[in-house]
C-alpha cells in the first residue's frame, strides 16, 4: 500500500475543495439528476429491493434448475433478445445453479436479463402447500417454475420452463405486449390423463392445458386460484414434486378458471428427447410453429434440439468478446432510471482504457448491476466497486474477483485508507456541489501514477442536464501538475485523469 501523499498542493486543493462543498451546502438546490436518483432509490427499496418487480413493461421468464438443459436455455434467451430486443424485458430464475453457471447460460444475451435465484421464500403460499404434504425443497421440481408467481404483476408476462425457445412472434405478440390480451396455455391434445397427476378429475377434458407455456395479462393473480384448488384437494402425503405429475393437474386447473386461449401444439410443438419426431398435436404440422419445447432436455441431449439449432431455426452464437458476455447486465428501465448504467459505447472506451490494469488495485464508484466490474474482473484486474444501493451486483458478481461495498462513495473513500491504481466514477448526480465532496474524496485515494475515469464530463451538454457541470468543475480545480484529458468521442464524454 502507497503511503498517503505529502502536504501540498494536493492537500491545498482538497482544502479548498471541503470549503467549497461547506458552502456549496448552504444554498445549493437539488438538481433533476439527484431528484431523480433519490426517487429511484425509494422506488428500488420496495418488493425486497428488486426494483425489477415494478413497472408495467412485458416480460419474458424462465426457470433453470440444474439439469442437462443449459445449452437450450442459454439458445432460448439468446433467441429470444434478439427477436424482441427492446420490446420486452427479460428474466432468468433459478434453482439451484451458482454463479458461475447463471453468467455463462446468460452470455448470448443482447439486452438486460434479471437473474433470479428463487428459494421457497419467493412463493411462500405454495411453499407452505409443499410443506404441507412433506415435500422437502429438495424435491420441488416442477413447482420451481411458480416461484415467484409473478416477477412483474402489473405487466404483460410469459413463463416458460428453460427448455423452451421461441423462434417467431405469434400473432398476438403486440395484443399480449401492450397488455390487452387473454390469458393463453399452451395445450397438449394428444397426451393421455395421467400427466395431471392425482388432479386428472379437476382438468377440462377439451381444454386439455399443460404447464408449459402461460401468457399473463397484467394483474391476473392466479395464486389464488391456485390456492383454491390445493386447498380443496391437498397434495398427498409424501409428494415429490420431481416424480410426481401432479403440478400439471394444478396448473391445468388453476388456468382453466381464467377463460384461456389454447395455444395447441401445432404452434408450440414438444420435441421430446425419447421421441424420434415433433409431437404437433392431433392436427399435425400446420406451419404455424413459433416456438418448440424440448423436452427431457433437463435430464439427457435432445436430438431434436441438435437438429433445429443445426437448420438454423434455433439460434446458436458465436463467440463474443467480454463486452458482449456482459450485455445481459446493462441496467436502466426497469433498474433504475434511464441511464443508471453506462451505454456500451462507453464501457468499450472504460475498457480500452483498463485492460492494461490486470493484478492492480481498481476502484469503481457506481456499481448498477455490476457490467463494468464483471468486466474489469474478467481482464484480470482486481475490483472494489461501491454503490449506494444493491442491484443485484452482490449475487450477479459472486465467485469474481469483486468486493462490493454498499455505501456512500464519500463515505466509503473517506473511510478507507486503501489507495486504488484506477478509479472509475460513473454517478448521476454530477453537480459542482456534489464533485466538491466526491472529487476530494476519491483524489485521496488515487496513488501516485494512477488514472482515474470519470464518465459524465460532457453530460452537461446534453439537453435537459445542463446543471451537471460537475466533472469540469472538479477537473478544472485540480492541480497544475495533474494531467487532463478528455474522450468526448461517446456521449456523454470521458475525463482522463492522470496523478504525477
Amino acid at each position: 500500500m502507497c503511503p498517503r501523499p505529502p502536504m501540498g498542493a494536493l492537500a491545498r486543493f482538497l482544502t479548498r475543495a471541503r470549503a467549497r462543498r461547506q458552502a456549496g451546502d448552504r444554498r445549493a438546490r437539488p438538481t433533476r439528476a439527484q431528484r431523480l436518483a433519490d426517487d429511484d432509490l425509494v422506488q428500488g427499496r420496495l418488493h425486497g429491493g428488486r426494483r425489477f418487480c415494478l413497472g408495467t413493461r412485458p416480460v419474458i421468464r424462465w426457470i433453470k434448475g440444474d439439469g442437462f438443459d443449459d445449452a437450450v436455455t442459454r439458445a432460448a434467451i439468446g433467441q429470444a433478445t434478439r427477436l424482441f430486443g427492446a420490446q420486452a424485458d427479460y428474466c432468468l430464475c433459478t434453482q439451484g445453479i451458482d454463479a458461475h453457471r447463471a453468467r455463462a447460460v446468460l452470455e448470448w444475451a443482447t439486452e438486460p436479463v434479471e437473474w433470479w435465484p428463487v428459494t421457497p421464500a419467493t412463493n411462500p403460499t405454495l411453499a407452505g402447500f409443499l410443506h404441507a404434504a412433506g415435500c422437502v425443497p429438495q424435491r420441488f421440481g416442477y413447482w420451481w417454475k411458480w416461484f415467484p408467481a409473478r416477477v412483474r404483476p402489473d405487466g404483460p408476462e410469459w413463463i416458460l420452463d428453460g427448455d423452451m425457445v421461441i423462434t417467431s412472434a405469434p400473432p398476438w405478440f403486440d395484443a399480449w405486449a401492450a397488455g390487452v390480451d387473454r390469458v393463453r396455455v399452451s395445450q397438449d391434445n394428444r397426451s393421455e390423463p395421467r400427466i395431471y397427476g392425482a388432479y386428472s378429475g379437476f382438468v377440462d377434458g377439451h381444454l386439455r392445458l399443460y404447464s408449459g407455456l402461460v401468457s399473463l395479462p397484467p394483474h391476473c393473480h392466479y395464486l389464488t386460484a391456485m390456492a383454491r384448488v390445493l386447498e380443496q384437494q391437498p397434495l398427498g402425503a409424501g409428494h415429490d414434486g420431481i416424480d410426481h405429475m401432479c403440478e400439471q393437474g394444478v396448473v391445468a386447473a388453476t388456468f382453466q378458471a381464467f377463460d384461456p386461449a389454447p395455444i395447441p401444439l401445432y404452434e408450440f410443438p414438444f420435441g421430446r428427447a425419447f421421441e424420434g419426431a415433433l409431437d404437433f398435436g392431433l392436427e399435425g404440422d400446420q406451419g404455424t410453429a413459433w416456438g418448440y419445447h424440448f423436452g427431457n432436455a433437463f435430464r439427457r441431449p435432445n436430438p431434436h434440439f441438435d437438429r433445429l439449432v443445426a437448420a438454423g431455426v434455433v439460434f446458436a452464437a458465436a463467440p463474443g468478446d467480454v463486452v458482449d458476455r456482459y450485455r445481459w447486465l446493462g441496467g436502466e428501465g426497469p433498474w433504475g432510471i434511464p441511464g443508471w448504467a453506462m451505454p456500451e459505447p462507453m464501457v468499450r472506451v472504460i475498457m480500452s482504457h483498463t485492460a492494461g490494469y490486470a493484478g492492480r488495485q481498481v476502484l469503481e464508484v457506481g456499481t448498477s448491476r455490476g457490467r463494468t466490474s464483471a468486466i474489469m474482473a474478467s481482464q484480470g484486474c482486481c475490483v472494489t466497486t461501491v454503490d449506494r444501493v444493491d442491484r443485484g451486483a452482490r449475487q450477479n458478481l459472486a465467485g469474481l474477483p469483486v468486493e462490493v461495498v454498499i455505501d456512500e462513495a464519500v463515505k466509503f473513500a473517506n473511510g478507507t485508507t486503501r489507495s486504488f491504481d484506477l478509479i472509475v466514477c460513473d454517478v448521476h448526480g454530477n453537480s459542482p456541489a456534489e464533485w466538491a465532496a466526491l472529487g476530494g474524496a476519491l483524489t485521496r485515494r488515487l496513488r501516485p501514477g494512477g488514472t482515474m475515469l470519470v464518465s459524465n464530463a460532457a453530460l452537461d451538454q446534453v439537453e435537459g442536464w445542463h446543471e451537471e457541470t460537475g466533472v469540469s468543475w472538479f477537473t478544472g480545480r485540480l492541480p497544475v501538475d495533474w494531467v487532463v484529458d478528455f474522450d468526448r468521442s461517446v456521449v456523454p464524454g470521458l475525463a482522463i485523469v492522470r496523478r504525477p
